[in-house]
């Protein structure tokens, strides 16, 4: 029994009205644009402020490395900001000290030497990025019904608005709406604005209870790769999702707002086309590294893996391509989480750990495949046991021995 956290992503439908039909507070369309708006003022304003006191300070010889941006001194700039612009009260409070609370967060990962963050940015209207965040404080982000008897998302401040979600999901929205049921609290709702189209992404807190399984649960090593996405340490081979039309599509409309005028009409339903089908791939892509790494984690009592660095892989021409269309992390990232939801115990293996020269048989390393240039041999003849190995399998293999070192008290099954 873990306590886990979870997004549920709902897709929502704003009205152009303020009331329905029984007189109803119902969510419209420049309510949310509204608060898009003054999420991103309040982010900008702030970060113009900071900005300016910075230059002030080096004007007359102070260390600006000094300066710490904590959240006592983004309330006064946030007070300042709410006598000056009347319109920021339109937004729900929370939504206001969301959008200072991301600027802060911004700053820690920019003074964090191990992230090599970028110094924060203004957020513009031409990303794609729109968002607000409302957190839940005394259930006001839940599920009811409407006077018509319909499920609805409540929002604070801004009122009810119809959703489509799985039946799984509006479930457990249900239950974390009940204030009577402590295994599912809603923690905040995030909504945004992707390709014209709105969405509910929900963070919620639930009792998670692993399914038990009736089989033998196996020890696995897994070696990413690129040609493939991972090779298992008992052989098993999880090739690379087919992307190739979602990619074609991508390039052909990014070559066709290349030739239009910004901003044009053409300019436009170009960039709407390419919203679309960049969407497409990420959903597609995200489902079947869901399946893959559900039905690894349920079948396996322990998983190692390597600790790629997947950075430099995209600096390589010759792998850059695929691991844009692929993302490795993602799936990572993905089975890291599954495994700590689930008890399953996961270790990474160092970077630079010689997973692929090490022959699995008898531990002696090979110099002759290592070196980029060397990266095509994909079978190999060990030189002092004369073992045949596939590279791939041998490296998951090592990373499996090498992860049961580094786990005390593990021993290979």
């Amino acid at each position: 029994m873990n306590v886990v956290k979870e997004n549920i992503e709902v897709r929502i439908y704003p009205a152009k009205a303020d009331m329905n039909d029984k007189c109803e507070k119902i969510v419209n369309i420049s309510a949310v644009e509204s608060n898009i708006g003054i999420y991103r003022f309040i982010y900008n304003k702030e970060l113009e402020f900071i900005n300016d006191f910075k230059r002030l300070l080096l004007h007359y010889g102070y260390d600006v490395d000094k300066i710490i941006v904590n959240k006592k001194s983004c309330d006064v700039i946030l007070h300042m900001l709410r006598q000056e612009y009347s319109f920021l009260e339109k937004a729900e409070s929370s939504s206001r000290q969301q959008s200072q609370i991301d600027l802060i967060s911004a700053f820690k990962n920019y003074y964090n030497v191990n992230l090599k963050a970028q110094h924060p940015v203004y957020k513009s209207k031409k990303n794609n990025k729109d968002t607000f965040r409302i957190i839940n404080n005394r259930n006001n982000v839940r599920i009811e019904k409407d006077k018509y008897v319909y499920d609805k998302i409540k929002l604070a401040v801004l009122g009810l608005v119809k959703f489509k979600t799985s039946k799984k999901y509006r479930e457990l929205l249900h239950r974390g709406s009940d204030k009577n049921d402590p295994t599912v609290k809603i923690k905040h709702v995030t909504v945004k604005k992707v390709n014209d189209k709105y969405y509910a992404v929900f963070n919620i807190e639930r009792i998670h209870i692993p399914k038990k399984i009736t089989g033998s649960l196996q020890q696995v090593g897994i070696d990413i790769g690129c040609s493939k996405l991972a090779v298992l340490s008992n052989t098993q081979e999880i090739p690379n999702l087919d992307l190739r039309k979602e990619a074609a599509k991508i390039i052909q409309y990014q070559k066709e707002m290349s030739h239009r005028k910004p901003g044009s009409v053409r300019y436009q339903k170009a960039k709407k086309q390419l919203n679309k089908w960049y969407q497409k791939l990420i959903r597609k892509r995200n489902d079947y590294y869901n399946k893959i790494t559900t039905y690894i984690v349920k079948n396996s009592s322990f998983i190692a893996v390597q600790n790629e660095n997947i950075i430099a892989w995209h600096r390589n021409r010759h792998f850059s391509r695929k691991v844009q269309l692929n993302a490795p992390r993602t799936f990572l990232e993905k089975l890291e989480y599954k495994c700590q939801r689930d008890g399953v115990e996961f270790i990474k293996v160092p970077q630079y750990f010689p997973s692929t020269q090490i022959c699995s048989e008898c531990g002696e390393k090979n110099e002759n495949i290592a070196g980029i240039g060397n990266i095509g041999i994909r079978e190999w003849d060990c030189p002092h046991c004369n073992a045949h190995h596939n590279r791939d399998v041998n490296a998951s293999k090592n990373i499996l021995k090498k992860g049961l070192e580094m786990a005390v008290g593990t021993t290979v099954q």
